[in-house]
């Protein structure tokens, strides 16, 4: 077990984290992330609307396709703005 002081240096000499994206670009990509992912889900679910002509299995892939493209546009999204509210809030 380490004492607080050894813990302490430690963290002290430790390289400084910098994340990937910016903390205060994350709102404005969380925005035009859920602006996407609005639009392909939205696209998605009038996808089989379009395609009455097509067979079911080339129907199922675009949707299934699409589908997921939306969703993790929305689990982007998701993540940015928890990251922004929750340090900025």
């Amino acid at each position: 077990m380490q004492t607080y002081d050894e813990i302490y240096k430690l963290y002290r000499k430790s390289p400084k984290f910098e994340g990937l994206i910016p903390l205060e670009s994350q709102p404005t990509y969380a925005s035009i992330a859920l602006v996407a992912a609005l639009v392909l889900i939205g696209f998605a679910a009038t996808l089989p609307a379009k395609a009455s002509g097509t067979p079911l299995a080339v129907q199922f892939v675009k949707y299934t396709t699409v589908s997921l493209v939306g969703s993790m546009f929305l689990g982007i999204a998701v993540v940015f703005l928890t990251n922004s509210f929750g340090v900025y809030a």
